[in-house]
């Protein structure tokens, strides 16, 4: 899913894809920050101590590169809890009754995150006291006194209260009450439910939940588990993360850490490193403990980055900092072991974006901006501005300011190396054409606009006519060509001139060379011979798959086919000799049973390993780098189902199925219902995986029913953003009955035809053309 934001400049969520965050198509490393305050500057009513600072931090953030920011959502409680003051306003003031007003500044830094394309991670609550948390939640339900709320806990009566809040059941229900309050809130200024939001990267179940006690290990498990399938259940587009610090909050327990990460609805580990907290220097002797804590971070790091690459998820380190030199909290104190430290970790980040590894972001705690400490004063009181330390903590203890120049100095030298502001898309083959990358990320702009009208064969042969220059049965109804072409490779591989259809090769490379030459989009199926037996596709003896992987009795014989592909493919080319784009649908309708390679024939796996090979062979050793791969299906029930002999993301660039009409639409709704139900599927998938959808064939055969177009199709597929329909080829009268799929003149649903190309949402040639699809940026 596409966003536009305000400056014009298309935004999209962050996705997971292997090891790695994903956004815009490429891999997302990110610098970001803590700014836990950004959601209430918003509520400040001096704008220029809410409002006009926001802005001013976010574009300097921005500026220097830090473009990733985690912000606290909302506050439980009021007044002192063990024994501090806590952040105020609440957004929760009592159990159960929400003030939905304190929202309004996360709706304000949500519009100014989009306007600058930041993202933010949101922690949804708080295992410590300075924002209420879970030991509000515990004193609301009757698990710890009033008395004691008030006064300082010490370690091990904080350890075990908190540790009850796992297991208490109406804790756990009072806090899922504010999580789906503010999940399911839609933007009071943008009018955008949060779940659509792009600025939004991450939901966070809390900041820094730990089980507290071993003892509570199981019960912890369960509400992680819990809390990420419910936020997944109502928010497919966002990704949800724990929180956690790692090891150190789990009494040095990885296997606890692994167990908790490798949930299928946690989609990224986080860990956080505190050497003040942790005692790994004295306050004393900072400068003199640096090599200790310099060590002790790399070690803490690289620990946790083994368990992510087991895990195959992108890794966080999302809090770590150091005081000012000699334990300052003085502003215009000098940063020089805060900072050595700052490089240590950036290099680790650096040197992982270098070698596409798991370590994907970084934000350092915490911004403060504008704000600065009140001299004398070493706690936050009500009034104070806002920085980067919570109330509870030495003000300036953590915080970097704007004015710190040497640690901006050094961030910015690497934010800076590569520019992360680029929002092209590359598809799955990096070495595409310029003009394959453009076609590419036209196709998504174009999803906003309309749906691409498309039709096999169309400009070789219609009902009762072949190879007519310039013809087209679509053309003859509507005064307009199609904007995808759709062609059949079959019977190349066996040296023929001609495909199974019997279109001449050399008459086929013009066709697609005039639908190139209109901005039109070609795409191409491959019905290969049988090759074991030697029969047509349609042959489900098995072994076929297996035979002709490596090692198989057909793999050379395969090799030669290919390059007979490959051949063709690298002979379509344009006026000034550039490759053509071809939309490429090998071992198409994959979860049917008539071809040598669906389900009934060949293990997923060797499907998998098809796909694989053939796709690389054609790129390696072939150097064809003009194609964006489609994988299309047949019938399926669900995700899972679809998703079967999904040979990987690096592998494909558009997500397709077919089906077709049978029977009568007035009398059997089927057909509709059961399109739109996997149309919704089909682009939900698109959306995770970030890849186009098509609906790659479909039909009525003959078109008898008056109003197919307008009243059966369209309504199925208006509802979703998919990048083009294809309907199947014109054969005419073919072995003594009619066979075509888009009307001719006189026929019954002519009329309706011309309605359905009238709507503003249908896409044929004219429309297309003027997007300039394989021109950067197109028609923008």
């Amino acid at each position: 899913m596409l966003f536009i934001t305000a400056s014009g400049v298309a935004q999209q969520f962050v996705r997971v894809q292997n090891h790695q965050f994903m956004l815009d198509g490429k891999p997302y490393y990110y610098v970001g920050t803590n700014y836990w305050y950004g959601s209430y500057l918003g509520l400040q009513k001096d704008k220029k101590r809410g409002v006009e600072r926001l802005q001013k931090e976010l574009d300097f953030l921005k500026t220097n590169g830090v473009v990733n920011l985690r912000v606290l959502v909302g506050v439980e409680g009021t007044g002192q809890i063990n024994g501090v003051q806590r952040v105020k306003p609440a957004l929760q003031p009592k159990k159960g009754v929400f003030d939905e007003t304190k929202l309004q500044g996360l709706d304000l830094l949500l519009q100014e995150l989009n306007k600058r394309n930041m993202k933010a991670v949101l922690f949804l609550s708080n295992n410590w006291e300075w924002s209420g948390g879970f030991l509000q939640y515990l004193n609301w339900n009757g698990q710890i006194a009033d008395s004691v709320m008030q006064r300082k806990l010490n370690w091990d009566e904080l350890r075990d209260y908190t540790s009850k809040f796992y297991s208490c059941r109406p804790c756990k229900e009072s806090y899922l009450e504010q999580v789906r309050l503010v999940v399911n809130r839609t933007n009071k200024l943008t009018n955008r439910k949060y779940i659509n939001d792009p600025a939004i990267m991450a939901w966070e179940l809390g900041n820094e939940p730990r089980p507290m006690r071993p003892s509570a290990n199981e019960d912890y498990k369960n509400w992680i588990a819990n809390v990420a399938a419910y936020i997944k259940s109502v928010d497919r587009n966002h990704l949800v993360t724990i929180g956690h610090e790692g090891s150190m909050a789990t009494d040095g327990d990885m296997d606890l850490y692994r167990t908790i990460h490798a949930n299928k609805n946690i989609d990224y580990a986080t860990i956080h490193i505190w050497p003040k907290n942790w005692g790994w220097f004295k306050e004393e002797t900072l400068e003199k403990d640096y090599p200790t804590v310099r060590k002790n971070t790399l070690d803490y790091l690289h620990k946790h980055i083994v368990v992510a690459t087991e895990l195959q998820k992108p890794l966080v380190l999302e809090e770590f900092g150091l005081p000012r030199d000699h334990h300052s909290f003085d502003p215009t104190a000098s940063t020089k072991v805060r900072d050595n430290l700052y490089r240590t970790v950036l290099n680790e980040w650096q040197r992982n974006k270098e070698n596409n590894d798991v370590l994907a972001g970084l934000n350092f705690w915490a911004f403060g901006g504008t704000a600065r400490p009140i001299a004398g004063q070493t706690f936050w009181k009500d009034g104070d501005d806002y920085m980067g330390d919570p109330p509870m903590e030495e003000q300036g203890l953590n915080t970097v300011f704007d004015s710190d120049s040497s640690t901006w100095k050094l961030i910015s030298s690497f934010t800076n190396r590569t520019s992360q502001a680029s929002t092209t898309k590359l598809p799955s083959d990096k070495k595409a054409t310029k003009e394959t990358v453009n076609l590419y990320n036209n196709l998504f702009r174009l999803l906003d606009k309309g749906i691409m009208f498309g039709h096999q064969d169309d400009l070789a042969y219609g009902v009762d006519w072949k190879y007519v220059p310039g013809k087209s049965d679509v053309k003859e109804v509507t005064g307009d060509y199609p904007a995808v072409y759709g062609w059949e490779l079959g019977d190349l591989e066996l040296g023929r001139k001609h495909n199974l259809d019997s279109v001449p090769f050399d008459a086929m490379k013009r066709f697609i060379k005039e639908g190139y030459a209109r901005g039109g989009v070609n795409t191409i199926s491959w019905h290969n011979a049988h090759p074991v037996t030697g029969k047509n596709s349609w042959d489900t003896t098995h072994g076929g798959v297996a035979a002709v992987l490596p090692g198989g009795s057909k793999h050379e014989l395969y090799k030669q086919w290919l390059d007979k592909l490959a051949a063709f493919m690298l002979s379509l080319k344009g006026d000034k000799g550039e490759y053509i784009p071809v939309l490429f649908r090998p071992y198409h309708e994959l979860t049917g049973n008539w071809f040598w390679w669906t389900k009934n024939t060949c293990t997923p796996d060797e499907f998998k390993r098809l796909w694989i090979f053939t796709y690389e062979y054609l790129q390696k050793n072939k150097g064809v780098h003009n194609l964006l791969y489609l994988y299309n299906t047949a019938d399926f029930k669900d995700k899972e189902d679809f998703l079967e002999r999904y040979p990987g993301d690096e592998y494909v660039d558009m997500v397709s199925f077919d089906t077709y009409q049978f029977g009568d639409p007035i009398k059997d709704t089927r057909f509709a219902k059961s399109l739109d139900q996997r149309l919704g599927i089909l682009t939900e998938i698109a959306s995770e995986k970030d890849k186009l959808p098509a609906l790659a064939e479909t039909g009525f055969e003959a078109t008898p029913y008056a109003q197919w177009w307008t009243k059966t199709l369209w309504p199925a597929v208006a509802n979703h953003k998919i990048s083009y329909i294809l309907l199947w080829r014109n054969a005419g009268l073919h072995n003594g009955k009619w066979h075509y799929y888009t009307p001719k003149r006189g026929d019954v649903s002519e009329e309706d035809f011309k309605r359905f190309y009238n709507n503003p949402k249908t896409l044929f040639q004219k429309e297309v053309s003027k997007e300039k699809l394989y021109s950067k940026n197109g028609n923008q």
